[in-house]
C-alpha cells in the first residue's frame, strides 16, 4: 500500500481557482525555497514513505517557465526520488506546461468544468487522474457529464470528486449523496475531508494541513 509524503510547494499563486482553502483559512504556506529541501531525503526515510506527492498552498508548476527556481526545485525532488527509488506524484492545474509530466508515476489534474477535461493529456505511461471540488455550483448533471466523458476518454483513467472546505475549515456536503452512490457504484471516487498524507514544508513535517506554517504540529527534522 503507498504511503504518501506530500511535498507543500508555495511559488506564488495564479489566483484561479473560485475556491482556496489556504486563503479563505489563513494556512501561512512558507515561501518554496531550494534550501528547504535539504531534509526531504531524511523526511522520507523517517516517514517510510513510498511516493512522494508534489503539491501546493500555490499550483506546483505556477511560472514553471519563468521562474528559475520552480525548474531548479522540481529537478531536484525528481532527483531525490530517483536517489531514494521511490516515484513521484504531481498536483497541478495545468494541462499545459514544459514540466516533464511523464517522469511522475502519476499526475492529477484539478479542474473545474466539463470543458477543461479536452485539455488532458497523457504523456507517456503515467496513470492521469482528474479531480473537481464538489462545490455548490457542481450540479448533478455536471457531475454526470463529466463522468461519461471520463469513462469514455483514452487519456484519462481515474475519476475523483473531493468534498469542500469552507472558511471555517468545516467541511460541506453539496451532492453527499449523489457522490456516495457513484463511489458505491465505482463510477468515480469520492474522496472524504481528512488529512491523509503527511506533509513536508521547508524542512519540516507536519500531520495537518491545517497547521502547515505553524509552530505547533510540526516535526523539525
Amino acid at each position: 500500500m503507498d504511503k504518501y509524503l506530500s511535498v507543500i510547494t508555495n511559488f506564488g499563486c495564479h489566483g484561479r481557482c473560485p475556491y482556496c482553502i489556504v486563503r479563505e483559512n489563513g494556512i501561512k504556506v512558507p515561501k518554496s525555497t531550494v534550501d528547504g529541501l535539504d531534509k526531504l531525503e531524511d523526511a522520507i526515510t523517517l516517514t517510510g514513505a513510498n511516493i512522494v506527492s508534489i503539491s501546493g498552498g500555490g499550483d506546483p508548476l505556477y511560472r514553471y517557465s519563468d521562474n528559475p527556481l520552480v525548474p531548479m526545485y522540481l529537478g531536484m525532488v525528481m532527483g531525490i526520488c530517483i536517489k531514494a527509488g521511490i516515484p513521484m506524484e504531481m498536483h497541478t492545474s495545468y494541462t499545459e506546461s514544459e514540466f516533464p509530466y511523464h517522469f511522475c508515476k502519476r499526475v492529477v489534474y484539478h479542474l473545474q468544468s466539463v470543458e477543461d477535461l479536452e485539455c488532458v493529456e497523457r504523456h507517456g505511461t503515467e496513470i492521469v487522474r482528474v479531480v473537481f471540488v464538489a462545490t455548490e455550483k457542481l450540479s448533478k448533471e455536471d457531475i454526470t457529464k463529466i463522468s461519461d466523458f471520463v469513462h469514455s476518454s483514452d487519456q484519462i483513467d481515474e475519476l475523483s470528486f473531493r468534498q469542500m472546505v469552507n472558511e471555517r475549515y468545516e467541511t460541506e456536503y453539496y451532492n453527499h449523496d449523489f457522490l456516495k452512490t457513484g463511489h458505491e457504484k465505482g463510477l468515480w471516487h469520492y474522496i472524504r475531508q481528512k488529512d491523509y498524507n503527511i506533509y513536508y514544508a521547508e524542512n519540516r513535517i507536519y500531520t495537518k494541513f491545517s497547521e502547515i506554517g505553524e509552530d505547533d504540529g510540526r516535526t523539525d527534522l
